[in-house]
Protein backbone atom coordinates (compact mmCIF):
# COMPACT_ATOMS: atom_id res chain seq x y z
CA UNK A 1 0.00 0.00 0.00
CA UNK A 2 1.37 3.28 -0.60
CA UNK A 3 1.71 5.40 2.46
CA UNK A 4 1.25 9.18 2.07
CA UNK A 5 4.07 11.43 0.28
CA UNK A 6 4.48 15.26 0.82
CA UNK A 7 5.68 17.39 -2.32
CA UNK A 8 6.57 21.57 -1.74
CA UNK A 9 3.49 22.00 -2.62
CA UNK A 10 0.90 19.20 -1.99
CA UNK A 11 0.22 16.12 0.47
CA UNK A 12 -0.13 12.49 -1.38
CA UNK A 13 -2.72 10.31 1.01
CA UNK A 14 -4.71 7.20 0.91
CA UNK A 15 -8.27 8.25 -0.08
CA UNK A 16 -10.82 8.81 2.26
CA UNK A 17 -14.67 8.61 2.37
CA UNK A 18 -14.71 12.65 3.11
CA UNK A 19 -13.18 12.59 -0.77
CA UNK A 20 -16.08 10.69 -2.53
CA UNK A 21 -17.80 13.96 -3.93
CA UNK A 22 -14.67 15.46 -5.63
CA UNK A 23 -13.34 12.12 -6.43
CA UNK A 24 -16.23 11.20 -8.34
CA UNK A 25 -16.74 14.89 -9.86
CA UNK A 26 -13.25 14.04 -11.44
CA UNK A 27 -14.07 10.68 -12.85
CA UNK A 28 -17.29 12.07 -14.23
CA UNK A 29 -15.87 15.14 -15.99
CA UNK A 30 -15.51 14.81 -19.70
CA UNK A 31 -12.68 17.17 -20.47
CA UNK A 32 -10.14 15.23 -17.49
CA UNK A 33 -11.27 11.90 -19.10
CA UNK A 34 -11.18 12.66 -22.48
CA UNK A 35 -7.98 10.69 -23.24
CA UNK A 36 -8.57 8.07 -20.26
CA UNK A 37 -11.30 6.48 -21.97
CA UNK A 38 -13.88 8.66 -21.14
CA UNK A 39 -15.89 10.14 -18.38
CA UNK A 40 -17.88 7.44 -16.26
CA UNK A 41 -21.03 6.69 -15.67
CA UNK A 42 -20.62 5.33 -11.80
CA UNK A 43 -22.77 7.04 -9.25
CA UNK A 44 -21.65 8.92 -6.13
CA UNK A 45 -22.78 5.66 -4.41
CA UNK A 46 -19.98 3.53 -6.44
CA UNK A 47 -17.60 5.51 -5.94
CA UNK A 48 -17.88 5.93 -1.62
CA UNK A 49 -18.84 2.67 -1.70
CA UNK A 50 -15.22 1.48 -3.43
CA UNK A 51 -13.46 3.91 -1.08
CA UNK A 52 -15.19 2.37 1.88
CA UNK A 53 -14.49 -1.51 0.97
CA UNK A 54 -11.03 -0.42 -0.68
CA UNK A 55 -11.71 -0.84 -4.06
CA UNK A 56 -10.60 1.60 -7.20
CA UNK A 57 -7.39 0.32 -7.03
CA UNK A 58 -7.14 1.95 -3.75
CA UNK A 59 -3.54 0.23 -2.61
CA UNK A 60 -1.77 2.21 -5.36
CA UNK A 61 -3.89 5.06 -5.70
CA UNK A 62 -3.32 8.42 -3.63
CA UNK A 63 -5.58 11.89 -3.27
CA UNK A 64 -3.81 14.28 -4.34
CA UNK A 65 -4.64 17.41 -1.39
CA UNK A 66 -3.35 20.70 -1.26
CA UNK A 67 -2.35 21.35 2.50
CA UNK A 68 -3.52 24.52 2.71
CA UNK A 69 -7.06 24.10 2.45
CA UNK A 70 -7.37 20.47 2.60
CA UNK A 71 -8.97 20.33 -1.23
CA UNK A 72 -9.04 16.81 -2.79
CA UNK A 73 -7.88 18.49 -6.42
CA UNK A 74 -7.20 14.90 -8.12
CA UNK A 75 -5.48 11.43 -7.74
CA UNK A 76 -2.14 9.38 -8.61
CA UNK A 77 -0.14 6.14 -8.24
CA UNK A 78 0.10 3.06 -10.32
CA UNK A 79 -1.93 0.48 -12.25
CA UNK A 80 -0.82 -2.66 -13.95
CA UNK A 81 -1.15 -1.88 -17.39
CA UNK A 82 -2.10 -4.56 -19.81
CA UNK A 83 -2.17 -5.69 -23.26
CA UNK A 84 -4.18 -8.76 -24.90
CA UNK A 85 -4.65 -10.16 -21.35
CA UNK A 86 -0.49 -9.70 -20.40
CA UNK A 87 0.35 -7.63 -17.79
CA UNK A 88 3.44 -5.34 -19.07
CA UNK A 89 4.33 -3.47 -16.00
CA UNK A 90 2.98 -0.71 -14.00
CA UNK A 91 1.74 2.83 -15.35
CA UNK A 92 1.88 6.25 -13.63
CA UNK A 93 -0.75 7.82 -13.30
CA UNK A 94 -2.04 11.63 -12.08
CA UNK A 95 -5.34 13.11 -12.51
CA UNK A 96 -6.12 16.40 -11.67
CA UNK A 97 -9.25 18.72 -11.78
CA UNK A 98 -8.79 21.08 -14.46
CA UNK A 99 -8.25 24.29 -12.19
CA UNK A 100 -5.30 22.36 -11.02
CA UNK A 101 -4.02 22.00 -14.34
CA UNK A 102 -0.54 23.98 -15.79
CA UNK A 103 0.77 24.92 -12.75
CA UNK A 104 3.86 21.91 -12.52
CA UNK A 105 1.65 19.88 -10.11
CA UNK A 106 1.72 16.85 -12.32
CA UNK A 107 5.30 17.39 -12.53
CA UNK A 108 5.72 17.42 -8.92
CA UNK A 109 3.71 14.00 -8.55
CA UNK A 110 5.75 12.01 -10.95
CA UNK A 111 8.77 13.09 -9.41
CA UNK A 112 8.03 12.19 -5.75
CA UNK A 113 5.96 9.46 -7.21
CA UNK A 114 7.99 7.32 -9.44
CA UNK A 115 10.86 6.55 -6.52
CA UNK A 116 7.79 5.23 -4.50
CA UNK A 117 6.62 3.00 -6.78
CA UNK A 118 10.21 0.97 -7.75
CA UNK A 119 10.15 0.58 -3.86
CA UNK A 120 6.74 -0.33 -3.30
CA UNK A 121 6.04 -2.67 -6.68
CA UNK A 122 9.64 -4.21 -6.77
CA UNK A 123 9.59 -3.65 -10.84
CA UNK A 124 12.45 -2.56 -12.72
CA UNK A 125 11.30 0.35 -15.00
CA UNK A 126 7.52 2.03 -14.64
CA UNK A 127 5.34 3.00 -17.21
CA UNK A 128 4.00 5.90 -19.05
CA UNK A 129 0.80 4.84 -21.55
CA UNK A 130 -0.45 8.11 -22.82
CA UNK A 131 -3.03 9.09 -26.19
CA UNK A 132 -1.30 10.26 -28.95
CA UNK A 133 -3.03 13.02 -29.54
CA UNK A 134 -2.33 13.72 -25.38
CA UNK A 135 0.64 16.51 -25.74
CA UNK A 136 0.61 17.68 -22.07
CA UNK A 137 0.80 14.11 -20.72
CA UNK A 138 3.73 13.45 -23.61
CA UNK A 139 5.78 16.35 -22.23
CA UNK A 140 4.46 15.33 -18.59
CA UNK A 141 6.60 11.84 -19.13
CA UNK A 142 9.54 13.39 -20.81
CA UNK A 143 9.87 16.01 -17.85
CA UNK A 144 9.82 12.73 -15.58
CA UNK A 145 12.88 11.65 -17.39
CA UNK A 146 10.76 8.89 -19.08
CA UNK A 147 11.74 7.95 -22.98
CA UNK A 148 9.44 6.80 -26.07
CA UNK A 149 9.78 3.04 -26.05
CA UNK A 150 6.74 2.20 -28.74
CA UNK A 151 3.36 3.27 -30.19
CA UNK A 152 0.38 0.71 -29.35
CA UNK A 153 -3.86 1.20 -29.46
CA UNK A 154 -5.55 2.41 -26.03
CA UNK A 155 -8.99 2.73 -25.35
CA UNK A 156 -9.03 2.52 -29.80
CA UNK A 157 -6.83 5.44 -30.33
CA UNK A 158 -3.36 5.37 -31.17
CA UNK A 159 -1.38 5.63 -27.77
CA UNK A 160 2.33 6.29 -27.21
CA UNK A 161 4.44 3.63 -23.90
CA UNK A 162 6.89 5.95 -22.14
CA UNK A 163 9.37 4.23 -19.47
CA UNK A 164 11.57 5.30 -16.81
CA UNK A 165 13.96 2.46 -15.74
CA UNK A 166 14.76 1.93 -12.00
CA UNK A 167 18.40 3.58 -10.95
CA UNK A 168 20.92 0.40 -10.09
Amino acid sequence: MLNSIKTDRLLLRPVRLEDAIDYHALETDPEVKRFLGGPSTCSLQHYQTAITTGALGLATTLAVITPDTEKFIGRCGFTEYVENAEPIGWEINVVLHRAYWDNGYATEIGLALIPRGFELLHCERILGVVDAANLDSIRLCEKLQMKHVRDTMRYHWPARVYAVARDL
